[in-house]
Order: C-alpha cells, then sequence, then structure tokens
C-alpha cells in the first residue's frame, strides 16, 4: 500500500492508502468538501512515492518452446470375426431414482448479498480509510465540527461520530502535550548555557565577548523554548496548526 496526502484547492487536506495499478490510482478521486478532481495530485504523489523507493530489479524468466506435437502411430488391426450375439434375457427392472429438491419460501425470496463499495469518485472510503483520514484532520488541527461533518458525509451516524472525534482531539491533544515537555526539558538545559559559559571564562580570567554573547542568545532560547513548551503543556488546545510543525 501506497500513503498518498493532497491538498485541495479549496484548502482541504485529505489522506488515504491506495494500491497503485501501473504506478497511477486505480480510479478516480474527489475532494470531500468541494468535489474536485484529487486524481493527478494522487497519482504525481504516487510517482513521487516511487522516486524515492529503491528500484526493484527485474525478473527475466526463459521460456522454451513447447515441442512440437507427435503425431499418432495406428496400428494395423486385424478383422475380427463376427459371431451371433445372444438376445438378453430380460429388460432391466432397475428405474431411475428421482430427487426433488425443496426450498422455503424465505430462501426464494432471499435477497442475493450486497456487495456493493463506497464509489471513491464520489469522495466516500471505507470505515477505516474514514477513520485514518479523520485521525489525519486532527492532527492537522481542523476544527472538531469539521472532522465530526466529514464522518457522518462517510456513512457515521452523529452518536459515532462525535465519539469518534472526541476520541481524535483527546490523541491530539496528548501529543501536543509530549511537544510541550519535549521543549521545557530542552529549553531548561540551554539556560544554563550562559551561565556555565560565566564559570568557565572567570576561572581562566578571560572574557571573550563574542563567545559570551553567542552563549547569552542561547540561553535566551532556551528560556522561549521553557515558555512555549509550558503553554503547550498547561494549554495544548490552544495551539494550532499540524503536529508535525510544532
Amino acid at each position: 500500500m501506497v500513503p498518498v496526502k493532497i491538498e485541495c484547492e479549496c484548502g482541504q487536506r485529505y489522506a488515504f492508502d491506495v494500491e497503485p495499478v501501473d504506478g497511477r490510482m486505480p480510479a478516480a478521486i474527489a475532494c470531500p468538501t468541494c468535489g474536485a478532481d484529487g486524481t493527478p495530485a494522487a497519482n504525481e504523489s504516487i510517482t513521487r512515492h516511487f522516486a524515492t523507493a529503491a528500484p526493484i530489479t527485474p525478473m527475466i524468466r526463459m521460456i522454451s518452446p513447447a515441442p512440437a506435437p507427435i503425431a499418432p502411430v495406428t496400428p494395423p488391426i486385424a478383422p475380427v470375426p463376427t459371431a451371433p450375439i445372444a438376445r438378453a434375457a430380460a429388460p432391466s427392472s432397475i428405474q431411475p431414482m428421482r430427487l426433488s429438491v425443496s426450498t422455503t419460501p424465505a430462501a426464494r425470496s432471499a435477497p442475493p448479498p450486497s456487495t456493493s463499495r463506497p464509489d471513491p469518485r464520489l469522495g466516500l472510503v471505507g470505515r477505516e480509510q474514514a477513520e485514518h483520514e479523520a485521525r489525519a484532520k486532527a492532527m492537522w488541527g481542523d476544527p472538531p465540527e469539521q472532522i465530526t461533518s466529514y464522518l457522518m458525509v462517510q456513512g457515521y451516524n452523529r452518536e459515532e461520530a462525535m465519539e469518534l472525534t472526541k476520541a481524535l482531539v483527546k490523541e491530539r491533544t496528548s501529543a501536543v502535550r509530549a511537544n510541550g515537555i519535549r521543549k521545557m526539558i530542552i529549553g531548561f538545559g540551554l539556560i544554563w548555557v550562559p551561565v556555565i559559559a560565566l564559570i568557565v571564562f572567570l576561572s581562566i580570567h578571560f572574557m571573550p565577548v563574542k563567545l559570551m554573547g553567542a552563549a547569552i542568545l542561547v540561553g535566551v532560547y532556551g528560556a522561549y523554548l521553557l515558555l512555549r513548551g509550558f503553554l503547550m503543556a498547561v494549554a495544548p488546545k490552544s495551539e494550532k496548526g499540524d503536529v508535525a510543525d510544532q
């Protein structure tokens, strides 16, 4: 399967996994919001994926030609002497057995099983793919109302869509909080850079101005990371944008 991410001209972003056919989409796709054709963008994403993948060495199988058919040799047939054939004593008394299969009215009236699938050309996907795209929307920072509307379009009822949206928003909140804690740890370590530099320079009785200025800038950046990480850990829902870019 090849992961595909598309950003429509209307600003809608959606993602899915697909098994390409001859390096292209097996069917046309459309934006779930505006209905614009997203097949060219999907084909371009598949091409980029295969361009970065390792080349595959083709396997060559040698096929030998089939042997020519050999004409059968018919041996000479000797004449068989004829003899009178005895008549059968009596006709066979074995009668053929008749089988009858009866079906119940319910079996006769039962409709054939449905084999319909969501039409990707209408922007409809399966439930597993819909959940995958909804998770991507949550991580991108889309509003919960938009995620719920998308799930309802894909066939979820309102209760299921709201429950899944709540779980995805909670997952995004945990990811943002984890990023905030990571920034706090890095920022706390960078704050000590100018302090350690000052102690070292005082111990050697030499104060390089440029190096000390660079150490101070590192400390200021560490303070910024510490403050930013604290806000992300305390109020993760206030953070906007993609979690991967934080």
